[in-house]
């Protein structure tokens, strides 16, 4: 068994005082998460997944949205620190956002996870992210009936992510231009 172990997802947004932070913990058997919370002490709420026994957040149970309108999706997503990066990741999203509700970046990739099983956005996609950032949240979407698709990165060798409601993840894929992994 492994650990990943984010203490401070949103380093960025904590240091500036932005209160979009999170801490993220994943019990890892091999490449499959077994265990996984992730914690926002701002507004003191925890997101917590087992594998095969649903998540919740607080005492509620998380569900992902319903949506399948693909025009109704609000999106998250993250960026490279790299410029370069950033700049792909940009030319990216815009065969996206003339097609979706909107694009969110919010910077906590666990926190926007928890908040896609939470169904208080539709989807999350990022082209570069660390394991790290997503494996707990990763868990959380699959446990509360989404999907979790691994697709291209900007950067050579690094998987990005895309998780989402059921309703909208092949469009969403196809969007991309990716395939499902």
């Amino acid at each position: 068994m492994r650990w990943l172990i984010d203490p401070l997802d949103g380093t960025v947004n904590y240091l500036y005082g932005a209160p979009h932070w999170s801490v993220s913990i994943c019990a890892m058997q091999g490449r499959e998460a077994l265990a996984a919370v992730v914690f926002d002490p701002v507004r003191n709420e925890l997101f917590s997944a087992e594998a095969g026994r649903g998540g919740r957040v607080g005492d509620a149970m998380l569900a992902v949205t319903a949506e399948t309108e693909l025009s109704r999706v609000l999106l998250v997503t993250g960026f490279s620190y790299v410029a370069d990066e950033r700049g792909a990741q940009a030319r990216q999203q815009a065969a996206l956002i003339a097609r979706i509700r909107d694009l969110r970046r919010s910077g906590s990739a666990a926190l926007d996870l928890a908040y896609v099983a939470a169904a208080r956005v539709d989807a999350y996609m990022e082209t570069y992210a660390n394991p790290w950032d997503w494996a707990a949240g990763s868990l959380l979407v699959r446990e509360a009936g989404g999907r979790v698709s691994d697709v291209p990165g900007v950067r050579a060798g690094v998987d990005g992510i895309l998780a989402s409601g059921p309703g909208v993840h092949d469009a969403l894929l196809a969007l991309a231009g990716v395939r499902t992994l």
